[in-house]
């Protein structure tokens, strides 16, 4: 227990080099999963695995805590969930590509919300123009709301930068971006499509004030490497190993590139025996490190998950789709570094939808469960992320895996939840609810975020849905939460066509500084809810 009460101070100690650091969120930082009684054996993988101290930081603290911006210097200004919206900018130039992530830094964990050196970047799916349209832009002031009570001041974000990183004609941001601990460096693919068919690594030093919505300026300090001269990248986002600083990313021929010196020195590419082929001509899904084993966990369009031994290239491999429509796994895996286990979801395994549990080392199945007939029926659509609960990270008894999937014998959106015993999965749903009754409507990711300030401790879940959740079609489309404790409780706000992914950024008491970030897919519009109440 003594190990755990330390944690804020750890946070100090793994300090190596002087130089500032802060907590990003981003698309990686919950597939790095981990359980108190298991880390308590392996220590060490606190100091190796940085985002695995951010979130022991985040979940393992009293309410009303002095870190992750739980101090509130305003006690006049405590209540985020009042009637008052928060924000939306619009029009934004373009949107982050579906099923993508924006990403968010908190400058101090242990200081006050930030309203300078706080800020969120969106990594736009659309191409760049000098003095035009941006494509990668970001905000600060971010913890305003339109009445003016929020705890910065004025009633809108300010644009921190808005850039056109264009580099080859129609290049876009179709994957999520990353960022470096400092927050003063951001990671991120430029994809091309069409004839010239390349994907571009660039590493972008912002400067505070350079450009606005619609007046693009150019970058004055990007470092651009491009690593596919033969296929774009259209869903595989960066993985920043941050102790060594090594991204590793796959394109849509199959394979998997490693690039070193990311954000401490000069990027490059490495040799062999990378770029490792995991599925040749096939997208790959964004990989995920288990750093402590020296293994990459990646899964392909034909179905399989990956395993590839990062110090020799080696690949192993496991079937889990079957053959037929959307059998292709497209969500990242999810991996438990503290148990030796790696989660996925497949739409369609020849019988249903499906959500597996395999051990990361041998690659052998521990378990798998039925979350509805998916695309076993013909229909085409995907699955995407499942999320753990806050009580997993006790211990897995403790907790459950949720995930959006679809009804038994229909499209229809579905949510189910799995319990475990020991490190292992329930093959049979401990509990399995509709959302809607529409065959049309598809649900976005999870993302889990546990909240001590709000009652006795809020676990969030927030996800989206395309349509017909607060009206008839696209425009029917809506952002969603549901509570660890209430699942059968959905509250939904209007999103056109859903949200992308879904970013948290703290649990501070200060008005409008515990909120969640998106963009809409069918308008150009950013937006920030509070998580309690989607206001």
């Amino acid at each position: 227990m003594a190990f755990f009460v330390l944690v804020p101070s750890m946070c100090a100690q793994g300090v190596v080099v002087p130089r500032h650091t802060g907590v990003p969120q981003d698309w990686s930082q919950r597939h790095i999963v981990f359980s108190r009684d298991a880390l308590a054996r392996h220590p060490d993988l606190i100091y190796r695995e940085a985002r695995i101290l951010h979130q022991a930081i985040q979940r393992w603290q009293a309410p009303n805590s002095n870190v992750f911006h739980g101090v509130d210097p305003l006690p006049t200004a405590v209540d985020n969930s009042g009637l008052q919206r928060d924000w939306n900018v619009s029009p934004l130039g373009g949107k982050v590509a579906a099923f993508n992530f924006p990403a968010k830094f908190s400058f101090d964990v242990g200081a006050p919300p930030d309203c300078t050196n706080d800020y969120v970047v969106f990594g736009l799916s659309s191409a760049g123009v000098t003095g035009g349209t941006a494509n990668l832009v970001a905000f600060n002031n971010l913890y305003v709301n339109s009445s003016g009570t929020g705890f910065c001041s004025g009633t809108a974000p300010n644009v921190l930068f808005a850039y056109n990183t264009t580099t080859v004609t129609g290049g876009k941001i179709t994957t999520s971006p990353i960022l470096s601990l400092d927050g003063t460096k951001i990671g991120f693919v430029e994809s091309v499509p069409g004839a010239t068919h390349s994907a571009i690594f660039h590493v972008l030093t912002w400067t505070a004030g350079q450009g606005s919505i619609g007046g693009a300026a150019v970058p004055t300090a990007m470092i651009s490497l491009p690593f596919s001269l033969s296929a774009n990248d259209s869903g595989s986002s960066p993985w920043i190993d941050y102790a060594n600083d090594i991204v590793y990313v796959g394109a849509d021929n199959g394979l998997v590139y490693k690039i070193t010196g990311v954000f401490h020195g000069v990027p490059a590419l490495s040799g062999s025996p990378w770029p490792v082929t995991v599925s040749t001509g096939l997208h790959v899904t964004s990989p995920v490190l288990d750093s402590g084993l020296g293994l990459l966990m990646v899964g392909s369009g034909n179905g399989n998950l990956y395993q590839i031994n990062t110090a020799t290239g080696v690949l192993a491999a496991l079937p889990v789709g079957g053959a037929g429509t959307s059998h292709g796994i497209v969500a990242a895996p999810l991996v438990d570094i503290t148990n030796g286990t790696t989660f996925v979801v497949d739409g369609n395994d020849g019988t249903s939808a499906v959500l597996v549990e395999v051990d990361t080392v041998s690659m052998t199945l521990l378990s798998k469960g039925g979350i509805g007939q998916g695309a076993a029926g013909g229909t085409a659509l995907n699955i995407h992320d499942p999320d753990f609960s806050n009580n997993y990270y006790t211990t897995p008894t403790n907790g459950v895996i949720r995930v959006c999937g679809t009804g038994a014998a229909d499209t229809t959106p579905w949510q189910y939840a799995f319990k475990f015993t020991g490190r292992t999965m329930h093959t049979t749903p401990s509990f399995s609810q509709q959302l809607l009754t529409s065959t049309a409507a598809r649900c976005t990711g999870l993302t889990e975020f546990f909240n001590p300030n709000v009652g006795s401790g809020t676990d969030y879940f927030f996800f989206g849905l395309t349509s017909d959740c607060t009206a008839a079609g696209g425009a029917g489309g809506c952002v969603a939460e549901v509570t660890d404790a209430d699942p059968t409780t959905v509250l939904t706000t209007t999103v056109t066509n859903g949200p992308s992914g879904i970013v948290v950024d703290n649990y501070s008491t200060a008005a409008e500084a515990a909120s969640i970030y998106l963009t809409a897919e069918g308008v150009n519009t950013a937006y920030k809810f509070t998580q309690n109440g989607l206001q």
